[in-house]
């Protein structure tokens, strides 16, 4: 191998000097290299570069904090649409590939669409045509994510003894990627603009079209058999594939809200109707273990109705357009709030795991869910000021909370990766968590949508506008709304979370279907 530039030779250097030649050697390298490329280069930095980007560009059109939670809920759609992407990929490959063509397909647009917000002056991109490049360019993230992750899971089941190295590896590399992205965007912001971080984000989201020209993916071609073969399992999931359909078609109705309607109360109306329809079929398809945990995440997480849109113009308006506020900068709000929430992240992921692993579902949801609601309130004290009241500065105010705040909703959200992966029959590990984790990630469109609506009902309409000190008012009625929605969920966990530790399995390996004993099963006296 003398070829300087030869991508295998030098990345199996590089694994050499820093000591990965045992996942290269039980891996390859060239999955290592996909993994780089989708999930440390795309999702670690690519990802984290450009998402506080998104506030600030949503800013320059002087969109109110009500419609810019529109907008967002309309750009995250893309990871609810999981189930439906991994549904396709898998009935219908192009010429008999399942994933490096959608990979490829995906890439395409969101590169394009990303230099084109980057590139594109703002009097020639209306907003309209923003919301779709930034929803293309989700649509990237969460297709890169879901089969790149879809792949190595495949290569953990062959070598499973190796399996955590691997994870590690993947997981470390997109925090390092994360916290270098994190602490870069703040200043190329400030000096730049927030449509700078698009244009430089380009290079690392085109990286992964080289590792997929090479078939780094190691896909071969399916026969008409193999693929007509699937097609008849698929078949025979058809509650699965019901429930996809549904996601899609809620997906695309909340798309067409929230681009043709400006109103926050049809977009939260919508929300809710869908939401609703969601939890019915959900309970009614899938059995009721499932059911019950995926019912809980679902409410919970439409509870917890969002505030962010008005909250960010709470935190960086100027003198002039908030005399009163704390007038964060663009590198504490972004960068240094960022690392800080970061770093908390990992030291709650590594306080989880020493104290809080074998603590029982219920226990653990119970516990920091209220821990969280407790801290929630310093939220309240900020938008009322008070905080200066008791002489405590906004910024060391905001830093101590968001740490704290940071530790425990790891607590929180890594007990639910671990149920949601539980609850994930044999043979259907791949279709059932991408549903699952689909249904979570809608739950928080519908918060968004349903948060903008609860703004404008307390006149809470902030657009960075001058003098606009009214429109914080009653923002301190809507967060504390926003902390005892979730809050009363908790009363719910006897009925819909199992009395389990998380060591324990929630499905014996006999329980091959996600439907046995359901409703719909009893109703039309069906047995799997």
């Amino acid at each position: 191998k003398t070829a300087t530039w030869d991508l295998s030779y030098v990345f199996e250097k590089v694994t050499a000097d820093i000591g990965l030649n045992s996942l290269v050697h039980h891996f390859g390298y060239k999955l290592l290299i996909m993994l780089f490329a989708s999930q440390h280069l795309m999702k670690g930095f690519a990802a984290s570069f450009t998402a506080p980007s998104m506030q600030f560009l949503y800013a320059s059109y002087k969109i109110s904090g009500p419609q810019m939670q529109i907008f967002g809920a309309v750009t995250q759609l893309p990871w609810a649409l999981k189930p439906v992407i991994g549904l396709m990929s898998d009935a219908f490959p192009i010429r008999g590939m399942n994933k490096a063509p959608y990979i490829l397909i995906t890439s395409v647009l969101g590169i394009a669409a990303c230099a084109t917000v980057g590139a594109v002056p703002q009097d020639h991109l209306g907003i309209e045509r923003l919301v779709a490049c930034l929803f293309l360019l989700q649509l990237q993230f969460s297709t890169c994510d879901l089969l790149s992750e879809a792949k190595y899971a495949e290569k953990m089941q062959s070598n499973s003894e190796h399996g955590p190295a691997l994870m590690t590896f993947v997981w470390f590399g997109l925090q390092a990627g994360g916290l270098f992205a994190t602490a870069m965007v703040g200043p190329v912001i400030k000096y730049h603009g927030p449509k700078v971080p698009y244009l430089l984000a380009v290079l690392p989201l085109s990286f992964i079209v080289v590792p997929l020209a090479k078939n780094y993916l190691e896909e071969k071609v399916q026969s008409d058999e193999e693929v007509a073969r699937m097609r008849r399992r698929i078949a025979e999931q058809k509650e699965a594939c019901w429930l996809c359909g549904l996601m899609l078609a809620g997906s695309v109705l909340l798309i067409y809200l929230g681009i043709h309607f400006k109103s926050s109360r049809v977009n939260a109306i919508g929300a809710l109707a869908v939401a609703l329809v969601v939890l019915v079929a959900f309970s009614v398809l899938l059995r009721p273990t499932i059911a019950r945990v995926n019912a809980f995440f679902l409410i919970q997480t439409s509870c917890a109705v969002s505030i962010g849109g008005a909250s960010f113009y709470f935190y960086t308006d100027t003198k002039e357009q908030y005399p009163e506020g704390p007038h964060f900068s663009t590198e504490f709000y972004t960068s240094v709030l960022g690392i800080a929430g970061a770093l908390c992240s990992l030291l709650g992921i590594m306080t989880y795991q020493r104290y809080a692993s074998t603590w029982s579902y219920r226990s653990l949801l119970m516990v920091s869910n209220i821990a969280l609601s407790v801290l929630s309130l310093s939220d309240v004290v900020l938008f009322t000021r008070f905080n200066l009241r008791l002489g405590l500065p906004d910024h060391f105010f905001v830093l101590g909370s968001s740490v704290l705040t940071s530790v425990i909703m790891q607590w929180m959200w890594m007990p639910g990766i671990v149920i949601l992966s539980q609850l994930c029959p044999k043979g259907m590990e791949a279709t059932m968590y991408a549903l699952l984790a689909g249904c979570h990630n809608l739950g928080t469109t519908i918060a968004s949508n349903c948060g903008a609506w609860v703004l404008e009902v307390f006149n809470c309409q902030p657009a960075g506008a001058a003098n606009e000190s009214e429109q914080f008012k009653n923002l301190w009625v809507v967060s504390l709304l926003s902390t005892v929605l979730p809050t009363l969920t908790l009363v719910l966990i006897p009925w819909l979370i199992p009395d389990v530790r998380q060591t324990d399995k929630l499905l014996s390996d006999e329980d091959s279907g996600a439907t046995s004993g359901s409703l719909w099963k009893r109703w039309t006296s069906r047995q799997d």
